[in-house]
């Protein structure tokens, strides 16, 4: 099953590329002074996909301040965690596949399966974004027999 999800999913951001401009409503949320992530919401299909991207000792702090255990990834330097939510209901999606491909700004690309968290409600993996600049940041989830799109740009300065 996973390996016809992997070349659609390929398929699909080439897609995203040649609609871009389509794709990629970006609608920014802060969450405080303290927080230091970057949370941006897209409406997809009647699916509200939140991007949810902090570094990893940011990602450290607040998995400690929450007495939750969890190894970081060697070689990665952010956490990026999706949440997917009806956007009728805003119930949350728990049952989807998640894939997630990561573009940095010189166009070399990252791609992992997202894990769920049941304790968090959301799906994460961790990358290395280690230079500054824009990269773009694709998800294609499948939620029973429905496949979507959504993607971001983030920007480290």
């Amino acid at each position: 099953m996973m390996r016809r999800f992997v070349p659609f999913f390929l398929v699909l951001v080439l897609a995203l590329f040649a609609l871009r401009p389509l794709t990629f409503a970006q609608h920014g949320h802060g969450h405080g002074a303290a927080s230091k992530m970057e949370t941006r919401t897209v409406m997809v299909e009647g699916v509200k996909v939140v991007f949810e991207i902090m570094t990893n000792a940011e990602h450290r702090k607040m998995l400690k301040e929450m007495k939750m255990k969890e190894d970081i990834e060697p070689g990665t330097t952010h956490n990026i965690t999706v949440t997917l939510k009806d956007g009728k209901t805003d119930k949350e999606i728990t049952n989807a596949e998640i894939q997630m491909k990561v573009v940095d700004p010189k166009g070399k690309d990252q791609i992992k399966a997202l894990k769920y968290e049941d304790h968090m409600k959301s799906y994460d993996a961790y990358f290395n974004l280690p230079e500054k600049g824009k990269y773009q940041v694709l998800v294609l989830f499948k939620v029973g027999d429905k496949k979507s799109t959504a993607g971001i740009h983030h920007e480290i300065k």
